[in-house]
Order: structure tokens, then C-alpha cells, then sequence
């Protein structure tokens, strides 16, 4: 596409050079420009456990991060299980000042006495080798999604989808992103399994929870650029829909 010598500089300045990324920069389409969430690592086994857990009528807890990442994440994976109609679900968000960041174990005792038996993390998690190992012990398994950088070992949770483990196409997701990616092969999946609370929601809803994903990639300062532009892109084009 053609562009003004100015929006060129402004570009290649930013790395922009190539033709066929200036018009992915500049102009995303969300198919073209979106990775298939299932890329993700442990996004299979993930997605498997929690609808066994559904279909089980387990009491599932999102736990996120209290920041802007970790609510609209939140708010995400909420807002998908509410629209299946699930309703044993469970949200805790530490507070920033008394708890401070972490999967904390007072807070896994207070799920564990709600009766959890799965958590579900959101930009948390990665490190929380203690956090995790005491889920574990209470007999309650962790899936964790989240975004940060992997040290030299993982925690023993049941699975961690991470865009920084293994070979997904893009690495700068933010917490709210993967626990979009999450819903979304959640969805994919049990349509293609043929359970009824699936099979009514639309193709595509998931797209009306981008205006959360947009908000948190932004807030959360992740590079604009690849996947996140995309998903920026069409959030904000959600933001401009809602009330």
C-alpha cells in the first residue's frame, strides 16, 4: 500500500519497512494477522480439563492479578463461563496493598474452602512455585496463563499456557490476551464436541471481549506490534460498540 513520505519515516522508524508488513501495521485483518490459540502451550490439555470439569460440576476459581491486566483477564474468562451458563464459578483478585502480587496461599485456603477443586490463573503464576505446590497439596489443580518470563524451571502446575514456552508464533502477549486465547479454544472446542451450551453461542462472540483485551494491552505497555496491534485493533473497534 501506498503511504505519505512522513507516515514512511514514522514506520521505519518503528522497524516498519517491508511492504507486506507496512499493510499488516497499518491495516490488520484479524484472520490473517491472529495465531490459532491451540499454538499455545498446554492449551490442549487446558482446555480438556476444564470442560471434563464442567461437565463434572466442579467449582472452578479464576484467580488474577489486581492490576489492569489481571482484571479485564478476569473479567474475560468470567464473562465467557457466564455466557455458558456455568455458574460455579469463583473470582479472586488479591488486594494490591494487604496480599501484594501472588498466588498466595491464604487465598488458595479460602477457594479450597468454597470447595474449588481448579483455578485457573490470570497474569500470575509462572513463578508461583510455592503457590502452586499448596494448591496441589489441598488436592486443588492449577492452570496457569500468564505472560511473564520463565525462569529455569516451571512450578508443577496441571498445565501453563505461556506464549514465552514453547514455539508459539508470537511472544509478547499480555495476561489478558492468554486468557483470551484461552476462551477462545475453550469455545472452539465445545462446539466442535457438539455440547449444547456451546453450540448456541454465535461464531465469533469471543471477537465482543477484544475491547477488554485491548484495554489491558495497552495499560500493560506490551509492545504494539504483530498480534497485539491485531487484537488492539479490533478491541478498540469493540470499545467504540458497548456501553
Amino acid at each position: 500500500m501506498e503511504v505519505s513520505e512522513l507516515l514512511s519515516t514514522l514506520l521505519a522508524k518503528r522497524g516498519v519497512t517491508v511492504a507486506e508488513e507496512v499493510e499488516k501495521f497499518l491495516k490488520p485483518d484479524f484472520v490473517r494477522d491472529t495465531h490459532d490459540p491451540f499454538l499455545l502451550s498446554d492449551m490442549e490439555k487446558s482446555v480438556a480439563r476444564i470442560l471434563s470439569g464442567m461437565e463434572k460440576g466442579e467449582r472452578i476459581a479464576i484467580y488474577a492479578d489486581f492490576d489492569c491486566d489481571g482484571i479485564p483477564g478476569a473479567g474475560v474468562l468470567y464473562d465467557t463461563f457466564a455466557k455458558l451458563g456455568y455458574e460455579k464459578i469463583e473470582v479472586y483478585i488479591p488486594h494490591r496493598d494487604m496480599e501484594g502480587y501472588g498466588f498466595h496461599k491464604e487465598a488458595i485456603d479460602t477457594l479450597a474452602k468454597k470447595g474449588v477443586s481448579l483455578i485457573i490463573t490470570v497474569d500470575v503464576g509462572t513463578v508461583a512455585f510455592d503457590g502452586v505446590s499448596y494448591a496441589k497439596e489441598k488436592g486443588i489443580e492449577t492452570i496457569v496463563t500468564d505472560h511473564h518470563e520463565v525462569k529455569d524451571k516451571l512450578p508443577e502446575a496441571f498445565a501453563i499456557i505461556n506464549p514465552k514456552i514453547g514455539e508459539y508464533p508470537f511472544r509478547d502477549l499480555c495476561g489478558a490476551a492468554v486468557a483470551w486465547k484461552l476462551a477462545s479454544a475453550l469455545l472452539i472446542e465445545g462446539r466442535e464436541r457438539g455440547i449444547e451450551s456451546f453450540t448456541k453461542i454465535p461464531e465469533g462472540w469471543e471477537k465482543w471481549l477484544l475491547d477488554l483485551v485491548a484495554i489491558a494491552t495497552i495499560a500493560d505497555m506490551v509492545p504494539l506490534r504483530g498480534e497485539n496491534r491485531t487484537l488492539t485493533h479490533f478491541g478498540l473497534t469493540v470499545l467504540r460498540k458497548t456501553a
